[in-house]
């Protein structure tokens, strides 16, 4: 028996990495949806750090101080913040298709179960999964809604200061400087809570694929 046990690891070990157990479909996009989700939490923090700099701008022109080239400095801020909005939209669109294959593969697998209590077991578990995303997926929405608000609003104050950029103008236009950092205070905080529950949905979908 031990031989035999000896003889079957070295088979093993010298079978080609294609003659091995495969992860199923599920576990796979399972895999690739955990990697995209951590995708999307990085452009997340990076729009947080450029959305900072924006209010730091916006704070210096309300104060007048424009030493530091505060307007130019705010456009080129802006700039880099729409960018990253740009790629945060794909992102998100791309975790979303990997976890409709996934269920979808998911539910494939499974179908074929003929124990009633294993169906209901595994029916649960994709069910929760689906809860779970459709949770995170309606924030995300909330917070890409409130997302594009804010960028609208900052490139009006842009054309504002592009087309009079004077101590008197910027005194006009406080009450919408101040409305702007608002909201960029408020979304910094969207943001954080939206990247806790990004990074708990990621550990679900890691759990699923057995990682």
């Amino acid at each position: 028996m031990k031989n035999t046990l000896v003889a079957l690891v070295a088979f093993w070990m010298v079978l080609p990495f294609s003659g091995r157990a495969q992860n199923s479909d599920s576990l796979n996009l399972a895999a690739d949806q955990a990697a995209s989700m951590n995708k999307l939490d990085d452009l997340m923090g990076r729009a947080q750090k450029r959305l900072s700099y924006v209010m730091t701008n916006l704070g210096e022109l309300m104060d007048g101080n424009d030493k530091n080239n505060s307007f130019d400095q705010f456009k080129d801020n802006l700039s880099d913040l729409q960018d990253i909005r740009g790629d945060i939209k794909d992102r998100v669109e791309r975790v979303r298709d990997l976890q409709g294959q996934r269920i979808a593969a998911w539910t494939k697998e499974v179908s074929g179960l003929t124990d009633k209590d294993m169906r209901k077991m595994t029916n649960d578990q994709i069910d929760k999964a689906k809860s779970d995303f459709d949770v995170l997926d309606k924030q995300l929405r909330e917070v890409g809604g409130d997302a594009n608000d804010l960028i609208t609003l900052l490139e009006d104050l842009k054309k504002y200061f592009a087309s009079s950029f004077t101590p008197d103008s910027i005194k006009t236009c406080t009450p919408m400087i101040e409305k702007a950092r608002t909201a960029g205070q408020e979304m910094v905080k969207s943001v954080d809570t939206l990247r806790d529950n990004i990074y708990k949905q990621k550990k679900e979908v890691k759990g699923t694929s057995g990682n």
